[in-house]
């Protein structure tokens, strides 16, 4: 085969809504644009496996008969932004209460909100529901999809997955994380604009990240975001 499998819908711990993302839809680890061979098609397994995260955009989706109806839907991962995810926390939520919006890979705490400390994390708001919240890879906002960047792309991801959270980053981290769980429990839209406010409250309101899930402080944390309109 020169596809892998990819399942869109983790919830509750059971598979679904199937997808595939051909060879020819990544980029290869050595950085180099050329054509597939077989031997990439024998060490695919080296590029992604079973139980990997990623991410990646819908290309097509072929066969699909009127709205809702079911397609095959092809992805790719080309993307500087796209491929597998690493070092970093998965939260899913109902696909409905992620907004479509331009850039669904945004950066929190760039301008010193409070409770970030001066740490700058990257969210990625699935349209799936899928949630993936890491260290922001300042390296990569200034670079664009071309082929001759691709190497120093690869690098500087390999770096990122190797490098180990300091505690300040993981606490910042599980801050967002749980800005988002308290987001999901009480069915409020999740937009960059309320995981910051709801964080922001966490922390003016005196609580520890432990206590955010609380269901008296879920409702405290929160309560900022109610009437609020976000413009997508």
């Amino acid at each position: 085969s020169t596809k892998w499998g990819v399942s869109l819908n983790l919830i509750h711990g059971k598979s679904g809504g199937a997808a595939s993302l051909p060879l020819t839809g990544i980029n290869l680890p050595d950085g180099m644009q050329r054509m597939r061979t077989s031997a990439d098609a024998l060490s695919m397994r080296e590029v992604l496996k079973e139980g990997d995260l990623i991410s990646a955009e819908v290309r097509m989706v072929q066969g699909q008969s009127g709205v809702g109806g079911g397609g095959n839907v092809v992805l790719h991962a080309r993307s500087v932004r796209c491929g597998r995810l690493e070092n970093g926390c998965f939260v899913m939520v109902p696909s409905w209460l992620i907004a479509r919006r331009k850039k669904h890979f945004v950066v929190l705490g760039a301008n010193n909100e409070e409770g970030f400390d001066g740490i700058q994390v990257e969210v990625l708001l699935g349209c799936n529901g899928g949630i993936w919240i890491q260290r922001a890879m300042l390296e990569l906002e200034d670079m664009n999809e071309s082929g001759g960047i691709l190497e120093e792309v690869q690098r500087i991801r390999n770096d990122h997955a190797k490098k180990s959270c300091s505690m300040e980053e993981r606490i910042v981290l599980a801050r967002v994380k749980n800005a988002i769980e308290a987001l999901k429990m009480v069915y409020c839209r999740i937009t960059p604009e309320h995981i910051l406010m709801v964080a922001k409250a966490s922390v003016e309101q005196g609580y520890n990240v432990v206590d955010m899930l609380r269901p008296d402080v879920i409702v405290k944390i929160t309560d900022c975001t109610r009437g609020q309109h976000i413009e997508l």
